[in-house]
């Protein structure tokens, strides 16, 4: 009976922990790049993850951040490229993972210093401090008119660039990118914003489908303002990878 017991206790960590799958160590293997140049990496890796898809990684630094592209070189290797040049000594590498129906964040790694890193660096895409709850008419007023302001501005970027430059190369994370400094918000809301503005460039409405030969046209001020929050711009996003 005792060994029936052990038995069953052991089968069910061994279920549990194919259920729980997860990543359980990252660190970096060789830094092929220097600062001023375009990230290049070789990351060590422990996962139980079999879809490499479940684990994806970004560089952060001062000017924004961009998702890189993952390469396994063996089980327990991965090479990591991108194509913004790395000019923040802060930069970070950071790495999440999907479990549960949702991303998590496993690790940030410092890029030019010990790492894992406590802190993260100011970026483009931190979300804004919260208006205080109760604010007097003159504050009120202010804000609106910084609001109309950042509108017009939007407006008037979008008179200039009704069409969307695609070389039919790049990938919707590249374009959304360039375009969220057009457009003046993140990039994840740029990404949305594209995505809902042109549904027949997507292949199934796969957000990860952009076609080739599409034809992108810019996304209306209020497809924009529903994405202008960084931190749900990107909640959204993870859930429709």
């Amino acid at each position: 009976m005792k060994r029936i017991i052990i038995l069953a206790l052991t089968t069910l960590v061994l279920f549990s922990t194919a259920v729980t799958a997860e990543v359980s160590h990252v660190s970096i293997n060789q830094r092929l790049f220097e600062l001023g140049e375009y990230p290049k990496l070789k990351l060590n890796i422990v996962s139980s993850h079999t879809n490499p898809n479940k684990v994806q990684y970004f560089l952060r630094q001062s000017i924004g951040e961009e998702r890189l592209v993952s390469s396994p070189l063996t089980n327990f290797l991965v090479l990591v490229t991108g194509v913004d040049d790395v000019v923040d000594s802060e930069a970070v590498l950071v790495v999440k993972e999907h479990k549960i129906n949702r991303w998590r964040e496993v690790t940030v790694l410092s890029l030019f210093g010990d790492n894992p890193v406590k802190s993260l660096p100011t970026t483009a895409y931190a979300e804004p401090a919260p208006l205080p709850a109760k604010v007097d008419e003159k504050a009120n007023s202010g804000a609106k008119e910084l609001l109309s302001a950042r509108t017009a501005a939007i407006a008037a970027n979008l008179e200039d660039n009704c069409r969307i430059d695609f070389n039919g190369t790049e990938t919707l994370w590249r374009i959304g990118v360039r375009q969220s400094k057009v457009w003046g918000i993140n990039t994840y809301g740029a990404m949305l914003a594209i995505y809902e503005a042109n549904p027949e460039a997507f292949k199934n409405n796969n957000i990860n489908g952009l076609k080739s030969d599409a034809s992108l046209g810019c996304p209306s001020v209020a497809i924009l303002d529903k994405y202008a929050d960084a931190r749900t711009a990107e909640k959204l996003f993870d859930t429709m990878y």
